[in-house]
Parts: C-alpha cells; sequence; structure tokens
C-alpha cells in the first residue's frame, strides 16, 4: 500500500512538473511578445520625433530668412497732425507721403521688402513694384544729427543696400550720378547703415536656436545605435537639455520681435523725439511724440506668414522634447531579469498553490479517509 502510494505521488508531481514547464513557456513567449511590441512602438517613436525635429529645423530656417516677420501697410491717403509745432509737423507730413502713404512694407531678420500699392498709378512708371533690400537704418552719433537725419539718408540705407554711407559723396553719386571729382573726398563726420540692435540681438539667438535644434535632431538619431546603458543615459541627457535650451531660445527670439513690431516704422520719427529731449528742448520732443501716436494710427501693423511659421516651429521643438523623454527609454538589464523572475516565481506560486488546493478539495479528502479505513481493516 505504501508502494503504490509514492507511485501515485510521484505520477502526481511529474504531472505537477510538466505543466509548470508549459506554463512558463507560455509566459515567455508573452514576454517575448510584449518586448517585439514595446521595441517596434519605440521605432516608431523615434522615427516620428526625428521627423518633427527636422520639418521643425525647415520651418525655423523659413521663417528666419524671410522678410515677413512684420508687415505695415496705410489705413489712409492723409495724415493730420494740427496742433504741433510747423516743423515737427512739416518733418511728419514729408515722411508720411514719402514713405508709408503709397507702399506696404514688409521686415524681416536680414531683409525688408517695399510693395507699390496698385492703386497708387502715378508711381507706376518710376518704380518698381517689388524692391527688397537689407534692413539697415540710419546710425549715426547725435553730434551728427544735423548732418546725418534726413529723408534722404534714411532712403539712402532702405534702398542702398550699402552699409558706409558718406551723405556728401556716396549718395550724390548714386542717385544723381556725379562725378567724384566734382565732390570734397573727405568728410568730418559718419554716417552709417547698420541693422537694428534689435534683429543683431535675434540674429545671435535664431542661430543659437537652429543650432539647439539640429544637436537635438543629431542626438535623437544617435540613441538607438547605443545599446550600453551609462551611453544612453548621456545622450538622453543631453538631447533633453538641447531640446529645452532651444525651446528657450525660440520663445525669447519671438517675444523680442513681438516687441518691437512698430521699430523700423517709427524709427525715424523716435530719432527727432530723442535729439530734441536730448538737447532739452521738451515742447519739440512732446510735439514729437503727439505726431508718433497720430502717426501710429494712420497704419496698420500686422504679423506676417515668418512670424506664424515661428510660432509653429516653437510649438513642435515642445512636443520633440515630449518624443524624447517618451521614446528614449533606458532599460537596465537587471531590472529586467528580476521582473522576469518575479513574473514567473507568482507565476510557480499559482501553481502550487493550485495543486495544494487540487490536494485538499472534498474528493481528495473522502478518498485519503477510505484509504484510511482500509488500512485499519487489513491491520
Amino acid at each position: 500500500m505504501i508502494q503504490k502510494k509514492s507511485m501515485f505521488e510521484k505520477r502526481q508531481t511529474t504531472t505537477s512538473m510538466n505543466e509548470i514547464d508549459t506554463r512558463h513557456k507560455t509566459k515567455n513567449r508573452i514576454l517575448n511578445k510584449k518586448k517585439n511590441v514595446s521595441n517596434k512602438k519605440s521605432s516608431i517613436g523615434h522615427s516620428i520625433g526625428i521627423l518633427l525635429t527636422l520639418i521643425t529645423i525647415i520651418l525655423q530656417c523659413i521663417a528666419f530668412f524671410t522678410p515677413h516677420w512684420k508687415e505695415i501697410s496705410p489705413k489712409t491717403n492723409s495724415l493730420y497732425v494740427d496742433g504741433v509745432d510747423a516743423l515737427i509737423r512739416t518733418e511728419i507730413l514729408h515722411y508720411f507721403n514719402s514713405v508709408h502713404r503709397s507702399t506696404r512694407h514688409s521686415y524681416g531678420l536680414f531683409q525688408r521688402c517695399e510693395y507699390l500699392i496698385n492703386n497708387s498709378s502715378k508711381f507706376n512708371n518710376q518704380q518698381k513694384k517689388k524692391s527688397c533690400t537689407k534692413n539697415y537704418l540710419p546710425s549715426y552719433k547725435d553730434d551728427h544729427f544735423n548732418q546725418c537725419h534726413s529723408l534722404t539718408y534714411y532712403k539712402f540705407c532702405t534702398k542702398a543696400s550699402e552699409k558706409n554711407f558718406d551723405i556728401n559723396n556716396d549718395y550724390l553719386h548714386a542717385t544723381f550720378d556725379i562725378s567724384y571729382s566734382y565732390i570734397n573726398p573727405s568728410s568730418a563726420y559718419s554716417c552709417d547703415c547698420q541693422y537694428p540692435p534689435y534683429v543683431i540681438v535675434c540674429h545671435v539667438i535664431g542661430i543659437i536656436a537652429l543650432l539647439l535644434l539640429i544637436l537635438t535632431c543629431f542626438l535623437f538619431c544617435l540613441f538607438p545605435f547605443f545599446t550600453k546603458t551609462h551611453y544612453r543615459l548621456k545622450i538622453k541627457c543631453f538631447a533633453v537639455l538641447s531640446s529645452v535650451l532651444s525651446i528657450i531660445f525660440l520663445m525669447i527670439n519671438l517675444i523680442v520681435i513681438l516687441e518691437h513690431l512698430e521699430y523700423e516704422s517709427v524709427e525715424y520719427l523716435i530719432a527727432i523725439q530723442r535729439h530734441y529731449k536730448f538737447n532739452q528742448i521738451y515742447k519739440l520732443s512732446q510735439d514729437t511724440k503727439i505726431t508718433i501716436d497720430r502717426f501710429l494710427s494712420s497704419i496698420q501693423i500686422h504679423i506676417g506668414y515668418s512670424t506664424i511659421l515661428a510660432w509653429i516651429a516653437f510649438f513642435l521643438s515642445i512636443i520633440d522634447g515630449i518624443f524624447i523623454l517618451a521614446t528614449c527609454k533606458i532599460k537596465h538589464k537587471h531590472r529586467e531579469n528580476e521582473t522576469h523572475d518575479k513574473l514567473i516565481g507568482s507565476n510557480n506560486e499559482e501553481i502550487f498553490r493550485s495543486i495544494a488546493n487540487d490536494s485538499q478539495s472534498p474528493s481528495n479528502i473522502e478518498n485519503e479517509k477510505s484509504r484510511i479505513q482500509l488500512d485499519e481493516n487489513e491491520v
């Protein structure tokens, strides 16, 4: 009877081990499938992230180099400036009629463009309908205000794309074709054409932002080729850092540009106000401030497609950073093994528990009782 009992226990143990083996293999297959699915999702996420980063770079490049960050056009054909000094009134009316009355302007970080408005027929035979030059404005010290601040000089800077300029020589020679032999070659003052200060700041910030976006894309592409944990960790940290910095610089660039929407259109008038204020002629300075407000009410300023593309690039850069955090996952092998062992161990415990439960079922208890009674009868 004891021999029969041991044979039954061996058979039951063998069956249980086979069941454990089968469940173990099934569990491994499920884990491998989950791992493959996870790897596929990760590779798809990497591809989408790299594509979005490339799109961000392209959009930012288009925005950076196109002259349509802002556009300025006239609201009316006439400007009314009453109640101010005649000198200031004459200056602003001449400026409005010559520069803004019949043209629409678009400004960028490198170029500015001037478009002739269709209803200004009197200029159609004399000017081109579109002309683009560098976004230069007059630059000089206040000591040279009387020599350098003139509408003639302003027009030269906005149309000639030349940085260095002598109003006595270069403008007359370029405009009226006067030979240098008739002009005094020496000049006691210097008038220059330069980018506005805020534009120079945007040049630096924009280039840094583009370099950081390119670095982010490069690190994003580099991540899947490294399998060691510490290399992946370094790449991910640098990618996240470059992504965050690019977002910050793009945002700063947009803020600076939006804070200077009126800059080019009123700089000619601001220079007059600054000059009179510097020389403590407050009445003319106040009159200039009044004319600037009236001038701004006679033109309309709105953002162009370059600004819209820059905003899209800014939001895409945020999405790029999210993709880096979500897809560049770093898994430690010992943790994976521990998880695997825990899953298998819990599975084995469940199997043994079910076997124990089966052994404690009512039918097994009845069989055990009948076996004990037979043993007692035999005795």
